[in-house]
């Protein structure tokens, strides 16, 4: 029993131990953000960041934004943070290189098309995970018949843009002067873009679903190998897996030879898609360039994509949460923020386990993080040891208790023969089986100690 009693001490402290640690280790990485933001201020210098403004942030783009009076957010940890905002949502995914999960991500996105509110999705494709994006939302669409057919097929070429013909610096900065009347396109003469890619099928782009809005001049071309010239041999781009799509596509469509759509639309009649084969056109360093009509090319895309209603139904919201250092991990404060609430986000919302995600997190907190008030456990861990100090010392503390209540009774035969079996049960277990007498007993008392002589007794 003094084992057992040890045993059981040591497992209540062992166990409170581990759930300490654990609720520090909670604890630390709650506050993380809050005293990281202290020293970095919540910025970053990650490609067409928001909170970057260096040249290659977009500080500038929503801050232009904001001016036109629109509420500007950001997302850190999961898309599925905008389903709790009451409003109509504008989506803006600038240049991510993070790709998206298509067991939490993708069932949002065909949420976002299919509600009853109006939501718009502006993509700015930079060589990153739109591309892979735009696919899954369209293979995921086709199988939901109120989406079918709103989600046009979105092919991105590896390689860069190059236009011989209209470019400022050099043929990666191609210069676009080539718009289709749309309202996107109002006074808008020329939009610089960097290294940027295009949206495959240039003017036939319709045929996968598309409104053309923007192209480069007819020597624009996809540099798939950096030689800088046009060779089909080289650059073109393989639709095997579109023709089983789209049948009468050729197997090798080619990358040159004719003007490449750069700016494309899609208007679904409740939802919106304007896509944009560069990102860096919104960059501080060009959006800000006088030369060009970038900045009211973003404010005019914006416009169209809210359907020009009232701002205060509308929150505009960037996507920060899929863009991230292109070499390293992402530590910046609002970082490690979208890296540990992520999880609860998707989890609680995400319409496959969002039902049960509540019982979850009741569960792990009461299994794992300390109770409320520790000195309830430390009593309860008390009266446990006391109860197992009086299961010892029971039977003798009842047999006291009984000669003590046969003495106040004055049942004095009664206490003579309770003593008397209990001497009789007790030298019986002494003497191993052998009759009680005179002799046995002296010879046993004798035994135990040798001191003791048969005069003594």
């Amino acid at each position: 029993r003094p084992s057992r009693e040890i045993q059981s001490r040591k497992k209540v402290k062992t166990g409170a131990a581990y759930k300490e640690a654990l609720f520090l280790v909670i604890f630390i990485f709650t506050f993380i953000p809050l005293f990281g933001s202290i020293i970095d201020s919540g910025k970053n210098d990650q490609n067409f960041s928001v909170y970057n403004s260096d040249w290659n942030g977009a500080t500038d783009f929503k801050r232009t934004i904001e001016l036109e009076g629109y509420d500007v957010m950001t997302i850190q940890s999961s898309l599925s943070a905008t389903q709790r905002l009451n409003k109509s949502i504008l989506l803006i995914l600038l240049g991510p290189n993070q790709f998206y999960d298509p067991i939490f991500e993708i069932p949002y996105f065909i949420d976002f098309f299919d509600s009853d509110r109006k939501n718009s999705l502006f993509i700015c494709h930079d060589h990153g995970s739109t591309s892979t994006l735009l696919w899954e939302i369209f293979i995921a669409s086709g199988i939901d018949p109120d989406l079918q057919g709103s989600i046009p097929v979105t092919i991105f070429p590896n390689g860069i843009l190059r236009d011989n013909a209209s470019y400022d610096t050099r043929p990666d900065f191609p210069v676009i002067k080539s718009f289709s009347s749309h309202p996107t396109t109002v006074g808008i003469s020329e939009v610089i873009l960097s290294q940027a890619s295009c949206v495959v099928g240039g003017p036939f782009v319709s045929y996968f679903g598309w409104n053309l809005i923007g192209s480069s001049s007819e020597y624009g071309y996809i540099d798939k190998n950096n030689d800088h010239m046009y060779n089909f041999d080289d650059d073109y781009i393989d639709l095997s897996i579109v023709v089983g799509v789209i049948p009468g596509f050729p197997t090798k469509w080619p990358l040159g030879g004719y003007p490449q759509g750069v700016f494309t639309s899609k208007d679904a009649g409740n939802s919106r898609i304007f896509l944009s084969a560069d990102a860096s056109l919104f960059n501080n360093e060009l959006i800000n360039n006088p030369e060009y009509d970038n900045s009211q090319f973003g404010i005019n895309i914006i416009d169209w994509l809210t359907y020009g209603e009232s701002k205060e139904d509308w929150v505009v919201v960037f996507d920060e949460a899929h863009i991230r250092p292109e070499y390293s991990r992402n530590l910046t404060s609002a970082g490690i923020f979208g890296f540990i609430t992520q999880y609860i986000v998707h989890l609680s919302t995400n319409p496959i386990t969002a039902w049960i995600y509540p019982l979850l997190a009741i569960y792990s907190l009461k299994k794992y993080l300390p109770k409320k008030d520790e000195k309830k456990e430390k009593k309860k861990a008390k009266e446990q040891e006391t109860q197992e100090e009086r299961e010892r010392f029971r039977t003798s503390s009842f047999f006291a208790e009984k000669i003590e209540w046969y003495r106040e009774k004055s049942r004095y035969g009664k206490a003579l023969t309770l003593l008397f079996r209990r001497l009789e049960r007790k030298l019986n277990a002494l003497l191993g089986g052998r009759k009680i007498t005179t002799q046995n007993v002296m010879v046993m008392v004798i035994a135990k100690d040798p001191k003791i002589t048969k005069l003594k007794i």
